[in-house]
């Protein structure tokens, strides 16, 4: 059929193809180390403080509320 066939200088040699998937497996971002410690006392101390705070605000609603 005209027109379907490779020129002789677009044909890829043998051995010239490029590598398959497993050979491009390496050249994605490196891999993070992973974190030694988990939360800090001073954050965790200060979610709870205001953990705390939101529900004796919430409670006092409640209270409030209830009365009237």
């Amino acid at each position: 059929m005209e027109g379907l066939a490779l020129p002789e200088d677009a044909a890829m040699a043998p051995g010239a193809t490029p590598p398959a998937e497993s050979g491009v497996s390496a050249l994605g971002a490196p891999e993070r180390e992973a974190l030694r410690r988990g939360w800090a006392v001073a954050p965790l101390t200060l979610i709870c403080i205001v953990v705390a705070l939101i529900a004796v605000g919430l409670a006092a609603m409640a209270v409030a509320l209830a009365t009237t």
